[in-house]
């Protein structure tokens, strides 16, 4: 008698090279979006637009340095010298 192996797991190959959308149908739940979304590691900077919108939702706890993004100086207050009129 010949034995077959099952497998749960998926027999398509990813390609690294490529982009994949995921296909909405095949969610199940709510859970399914929230790995989604996890998986995504959506982040928004603090000067999105609708940053006070999404306030509620974020983890204001632990925030993370943007790659490549500089924090903007600050701005000092400096006094100039008077200017004599040229005559």
């Amino acid at each position: 008698m010949e034995q077959t192996k099952i497998s749960l797991a998926s027999t398509t190959t990813i390609n690294p090279n490529k982009l994949y959308l995921i296909d909405f149908s095949k969610l199940n739940s709510v859970n399914d979006l929230v790995l989604i979304l996890a998986a995504m590691s959506i982040a928004f900077p603090g000067d999105h637009p609708h940053i006070e919108a999404l306030k509620p939702f974020l983890n204001t706890d632990n925030p993370m340095d943007i790659p490549g993004r500089e924090a903007k100086p600050q701005s000092k207050e400096f006094n100039l010298p008077k200017l004599k009129q040229v005559k």
